[in-house]
């Protein structure tokens, strides 16, 4: 071949070359530097140019039959091809239930049941941990003793205490019309739910059968003193609780406090000075050597005029919770000790503050309204 020959070969070879270039740049994988980026080597060119100047043509790539790429001529579906547009709804249709791939929400039956049956057997092994788990800490636990007592809890190692009546929407005042016979049956009511368990014993979870007169003795350890409601006396269900006489009653009781012992005032010379007057009398000249080993309950005014407003109290049984109830072990059966504080002679038509409070060495007392500790707080006024 001469000269002018192979200058015509490369010359036509150029051309095509540029126009199949350009053909290939129109294909995702050819970009505007590929040939750049490849560095096609002399031979790679020359292959190029012998497939132009034999004039056969570059293949064509087509549509698959599902519309998700091209085919090409090995049946391979090219996936850098974008699927062809559809309407929106056919879109949505197709995301969930694509009938040429058999497909829902893009997974075949099988792959969806390979994924149930991994998660099946995750949650298997999470509840069978779990299981293991509670039937060690069950294990470990008592249903009668806690696991954290006293100061250890969140209760603390200080007893509280609680008052009846007590209407929750009224908070702690007491306000009554005494010839209102529905004023004071809200609150005789309210006082009869509260000790039903002390006249009924068949309410209680065991029916009381382990209940004991204990007297001055503490009773086994699966047995329980009884508390009877008619050393009350004029403050018994009988009376009305003296609301309809004017001389009201309150019930006062000591919040249970798992294994508490309290520390008694066993010496009348120890007993403190800010201690009521007549609580101070009742321990030196009237108190048995039983009843000295006991938990002192007091009420009085908060305030100089609600001292006076509150007149004269009266206590049933006697002020002071005895330590056969003492400590409290959750034993099924066991009933809180009470006392009643009846008022006497209280002045009418006035709020008077009153607070009740519990003696022993061991509780603390506070007189916060908002952190209050060993006693209780009531208003009563009565028209």
């Amino acid at each position: 071949m001469g000269g002018g020959a192979w200058w015509r070969v490369v010359v036509i070879g150029k051309v095509r070359l540029r126009r199949w270039a350009g053909a290939l740049r129109r294909f995702p994988p050819v970009t505007a530097g590929w040939f750049e980026q490849h560095r096609l080597t002399s031979g790679t060119y020359f292959l190029i140019v012998r497939i132009i100047l034999s004039g056969r043509r570059w293949p064509v790539l087509k549509r698959s039959a599902s519309g998700m790429g091209a085919d090409k001529p090995n049946g391979v579906v090219n996936y850098s091809r974008r699927p062809p547009q559809r309407p929106f709804f056919q879109r949505i249709r197709y995301a969930i239930w694509n009938p040429e791939e058999r497909t829902f929400l893009g997974r075949t039956g099988r792959r969806w049941g390979v994924i149930g049956m991994i998660y099946l057997v995750m949650y298997i092994c999470i509840i069978i941990f779990f299981s293991i788990c509670m039937c060690g800490l069950l294990a470990t636990m008592d249903d009668r003793i806690p696991y954290f007592t006293l100061a250890d809890s969140i209760i603390g190692d200080n007893p509280g205490m609680g008052h009846r009546p007590l209407i929750y929407q009224e908070g702690a005042l007491i306000w009554y019309n005494a010839d209102n016979i529905t004023h004071i049956k809200k609150y005789t009511d309210n006082i009869d739910e509260f000790l039903a368990q002390y006249e009924n014993k068949t309410l209680l979870p065991n029916g009381g059968v382990n209940q004991r007169d204990c007297g001055d003795v503490k009773p086994p350890r699966e047995e329980v003193c009884s508390f009877n409601t008619s050393q009350f006396g004029p403050c018994s269900k009988e009376f009305g609780y003296g609301y309809a006489a004017k001389t009201p009653c309150l019930i006062i009781k000591l919040n249970r406090l798992f294994d508490w012992k309290p520390q008694f005032y066993e010496n009348p010379g120890a007993i403190p000075p800010e201690m009521p007057p007549d609580l101070q009398e009742f321990i030196k000249n009237n108190a048995t050597a039983q009843q000295l080993r006991s938990v002192w309950v007091s009420c009085q005014g908060e305030r100089p005029a609600d001292v006076e407003a509150l007149g004269p109290l009266k206590y049933w049984p006697y002020p002071g919770v005895p330590e056969t109830y003492f400590p409290y072990d959750n034993t099924p059966g066991y009933l809180s000790p009470l006392v009643a504080v009846q008022l006497l002679k209280p002045t009418l038509h006035q709020i008077i503050n009153i607070r009740c409070r519990a003696w022993a060495r061991n509780i603390i007392y506070t007189e916060s309204l908002k952190e209050r500790l060993g006693s209780t707080h009531l208003e009563i006024m009565i028209d």
